[in-house]
């Protein structure tokens, strides 16, 4: 009688190690279930291959006659090999699903790269912090590899076009772009300077990154806000700097372009963070001379747009009634643009050693014009006096307007060694509208503000002002006494029917009996008389060309 093998793993253990593993797999994380729709589907389902393996080896252990498994080859002649076998394929299973579902690094590859890319926009169409981390997760540690495929293949190539609706499609999704912003830094960085090491271009990445700076911009958790605001991580791990400071993503990519900033938004906007961003990309620009301008000057232009806006509701104020104090906010953030063009400009890049052909470039800028691709002073100069315009929408009693027009004018009276090209569009911008306003009677009245500058000059003649601002304060002589006074003789009306003399004269300057007088301390204190110039002086408009001013 054949002797009985004990029997060491019996169908009731092999069914609850089976059970068990299920039991595993029904505890995986959001992030494992995502790099196994990812992976092969040999490898998405090896553990449960080696599950059937096991409970199919102990069914042979079990429903075989021995004397029939005594006639298999060795070593499968004996029932102690096919429980080692169960054993072995039950402990594989669980370790094979851990392997293959928490090796995340080197998924994306050409033959998965379609795949990859359908499998993150499924997790992150859940939306949960929990789904979005575990894409994240997935996408950090590729990303190297998504960039290098976009730069090592042709645009028609399926994996460079995976890998470009990747940083396109996911970097831009709402719930990806609100936890890189506000709560991961390190990947957001990593995700920044990778980019820039593969001089990855706005043409490959589509609205990927624009999406993610927008947010930097207007959402007060981001870590632009943080930074400024010195809290945390923020500070030690200078965004602003990642971004800002690359001559490489501010050339590639058009941070301060439509697809960045948003019109609608403006009122959104911080003025520190924004000018943070501007002084950082113009320093960039000034020492390495790698950035295009008109990049900038988009940036110009729409800080000249959140100026405008604001005045405008100074403006609104005021009709309203509304005392000084309720308007400080907007006063503050039109100080702080004034601040920016008039004083912090000049002196950006000012310790660092500037690149030459920059210099000698930006000191021969002609015009004022935000869509100039040659120079930023073309920008800085149609800022400041597009700022001028915005002051002449707003009051000149309060204390502000005055803070704010010494501000703008700073850079432009004082420093002029430290940044010179922009003083000169701007006065030849400035002197177009001015020749707009009196002889076509048009409107901005940017001749208002620009006479509250000026005027203040006017009635000191006891010491000669030398120099541009000399030759300013006497030009604008002549304009008051050889081209504007005979028009407010004949009480000349603007194309809107106001008189001339209340649209264009600040409240603070007068005209009466032949004489113009400008009245000091905030148009409460000492009144002086303007002297007029000497005999025979001709028009201050003479040679301003009308016809071709500047668009801005």
């Amino acid at each position: 009688m054949p002797i009985e093998t004990p029997i060491y793993l019996d169908l009731g253990s092999a069914l609850a190690a089976f059970g068990l593993i299920f039991a595993v797999y029904q505890l995986r994380k959001p992030q494992w279930e995502l790099i196994l729709r990812i992976r092969e589907s040999w490898q998405s389902n090896l553990f449960w291959i080696f599950g059937g393996i096991g409970l199919f080896l102990v069914l042979i252990r079990v429903l075989l006659p021995q004397e029939w498994i005594r006639c298999f080859p060795f070593p499968l002649d004996t029932l102690l090999s096919y429980e080692i076998a169960a054993y072995l394929s039950f402990i594989a299973s669980p370790v094979s699903l851990l392997y293959f579902s928490t090796k995340s690094k080197g998924l994306f590859n050409k033959k998965s790269a379609r795949k990859f890319y359908e499998a993150l926009v499924w997790e992150i169409s859940k939306t949960t912090d929990d789904n979005v981390n575990a894409a994240l997760g997935v996408l950090l540690p590729n990303f190297e590899d998504i960039c290098r495929a976009i730069r090592d293949n042709g645009e028609k190539d399926e994996v460079h076009q995976s890998a470009s609706a990747i940083l396109d499609v996911i970097l831009s999704d709402a719930s990806v772009v609100k936890i890189l912003t506000t709560k991961r830094l390190n990947a957001l960085q990593y995700i920044f300077t990778t980019i820039e090491k593969y001089s990855i271009t706005e043409r490959d990445a589509g609205i990927g990154v624009p999406i993610l700076v927008r947010n930097l911009f207007y959402d007060k958790d981001s870590f632009f806000h943080k930074h400024l605001d010195r809290e945390g991580l923020a500070l030690p791990l200078n965004i602003y700097e990642t971004i800002f400071d690359s001559p490489t993503l501010l050339t590639n990519f058009n941070m301060f372009g439509w697809r960045t900033l948003e019109y609608s938004r403006r009122r959104d906007m911080s003025v520190g963070v924004f000018t943070e961003a501007l002084s950082r990309s113009i320093k960039t620009y000034l020492t390495t001379g790698n950035v295009p301008p008109r990049h900038i000057n988009e940036g110009l232009k729409y800080l000249s747009e959140i100026s405008w806006d604001v005045s405008l509701k100074i403006n609104t104020e005021e009709k309203r009634g509304t005392d000084s104090y309720a308007r400080r906010p907007e006063w503050d953030t039109l100080h702080d643009i004034a601040n920016f063009l008039g004083h912090d400009y000049v002196f950006v890049g000012y310790r660092d050693t500037l690149n030459q052909n920059v210099v000698d470039r930006e000191k021969n800028t002609t015009e004022a014009d935000f869509y100039s691709n040659s120079t930023i002073n073309a920008g800085i100069a149609g800022a400041i006096y597009k700022a001028f315009e915005h002051l002449a929408s707003v009051g000149e009693d309060d204390f502000m307007y005055w803070h704010t027009l010494t501000q703008l004018t700073h850079g432009i009276v004082y420093e002029g060694s430290y940044k010179e090209g922009y003083r000169e569009p701007f006065l030849k911008r400035m002197w177009q509208q001015i020749g707009a306003n009196v002889i076509n009677r048009h409107y901005p009245a940017a001749v208002r503000p620009y006479l509250a500058f000026i005027g203040f000059y006017l009635p000191n003649t006891d010491r000669k002002t030398e120099g541009w601002l000399g030759e300013e304060i006497e030009r604008v002589r002549r304009l008051l006494y050889v081209d504007m006074k005979p028009l407010l003789e004949a009480n000349t009306k603007m194309v809107n029917d106001e008189n001339m003399k209340d649209a264009l004269l600040p409240s603070f300057m007068n005209y009466r009996d032949g004489k113009f007088t400008y009245k000091y301390g905030f148009g409460k204190g000492e009144e002086k008389e303007i002297p007029p110039p000497p005999e025979g002086s001709t028009s201050a408009l003479e040679g301003v060309d009308l016809e071709h001013r500047s668009l801005l």
